[in-house]
């Protein structure tokens, strides 16, 4: 067997099989999502890596759908040596988008070849690295998904996931923001703030300045917070919770889901969400499911695996002054890179409550 050998700080010298990829690898990430209705235009990106020694070059385009096109049709493409990375935006031009699935395929043209496929490392050092292939096809869903008017999103990363990219699938606007933001920053210039996945593992500045986020809530704002584990079990939100000593879990990714209270506003605006929503999921319901939670918290689905207790901590909202607090178990971080429509209309939802007629009725809270 051919080894190379690498030195990797820390373990000193690590030999590995070698390792024989294409000349181009032409990727695009992540691999579905979805197109509102009615979009005329929206931008797709795909990257080109290069393992040719030396300069390389080449023509990038796309295979698309029946009746749409590209600006540009094609794009050229220049590396000056191997390793190196291009990504590539198309504006996409679709003839019509009707519900359904579509698929748009990226082709590198070099030397004469065509390369529809790339592929990344995967592994951890010590660990014998493996190139895991994929086709560079993206699938689009046209999806019947509407959000409030002129929104504006903030967006705390935690440990990892694509809500940005599927808020801009969505056409919206979202701010990723640092830690200055949350201990010092205008947080009323949001009309929502998600926090990413164990935000309250990976961010310390949120135990510390957790009161500004209520206080952003208590002027009008809309918090999302999703999953947390034992991190997050000391009553950050506005009142008492509790994940327990084991959070539980739904991984039966078509267990029945029950809608507690269908007529609630954050159900029924800009889109009408349904059990409906809930099919064609992956993977998994959710996890870091909520144990128990002062009265003033409204459970709002029910699911549960089987031989399992009903779990109805895994989306719940509070009204805590003029705003809105929402804790979400269910794992749409996994649900949007795999295009799946209700996930993107429920997220849809949760990110427009602010300015949700039916929400506001009660006492107010527009911005």
């Amino acid at each position: 067997m051919v080894q190379t050998a690498q030195r990797i700080p820390g373990m000193g010298t690590e030999f590995e099989p070698l390792l024989v990829g294409p000349a181009i690898s032409v990727t695009v990430s992540p691999a579905a999502g979805v197109v509102p209705l009615g979009t005329r235009s929206f931008t797709f990106s795909c990257t080109v890596h290069s393992n040719v020694k030396g300069p390389e070059s080449g023509v990038l385009r796309l295979r698309l759908p029946a009746g749409w096109r590209s600006s540009p049709e094609s794009a050229p493409y220049s590396m000056s040596r191997d390793g190196e990375d291009q990504t590539i935006t198309f504006s996409l031009l679709p003839d019509k988008i009707n519900p359904g699935e579509y698929q748009i395929t990226a082709i590198a043209e070099s030397q004469g070849h065509e390369y529809v496929e790339g592929y990344r490392l995967v592994g951890y050092a010590g660990l014998r690295p493996y190139p895991y292939y994929r086709r560079a096809v993206y699938k689009v869903t046209g999806v019947d998904v509407k959000t409030a008017p002129d929104l504006h999103i903030g967006f705390l990363p935690g440990t990892g996931d694509d809500v940005p990219q599927a808020l801009e699938n969505l056409g919206l606007g979202v701010r990723t923001l640092a830690a200055s933001d949350i201990t010092g920053g205008n947080l009323s210039a949001y009309d929502a703030i998600i926090l990413g996945t164990r935000a309250y593992a990976v961010r310390p500045e949120l135990k510390s300045v957790n009161n500004r986020l209520l206080d952003y809530v208590n002027n009008g704002g809309v918090l999302i917070v999703q999953y947390n584990l034992q991190d997050f079990d000391h009553n950050y939100g506005p009142y008492p919770f509790s994940l327990g000593e084991n959070p539980q879990k739904v991984v039966d990714e078509g267990s029945k889901v029950v809608l507690l209270r269908p007529e609630e506003p954050l159900f029924q605006w800009p889109n009408r969400i349904t059990p409906a929503d809930f099919a064609g999921w992956v993977e998994e319901r959710g996890h870091g499911f909520l144990s128990s939670w002062d009265p003033r918290y409204e459970p709002l689905v029910e699911t549960h695996d089987p031989d399992q207790d009903p779990q109805r901590g895994g989306l719940l909202l509070a009204r805590y002054g003029k705003g809105a607090y929402l804790y979400d178990a269910f794992a749409l971080y996994r649900q949007l890179p795999s295009g799946v429509p209700g996930a993107y209309r429920i997220l849809a939802n949760l990110v427009s409550l602010a300015k949700n007629p039916g929400f506001l009725e009660p006492g107010g809270g527009a911005k």
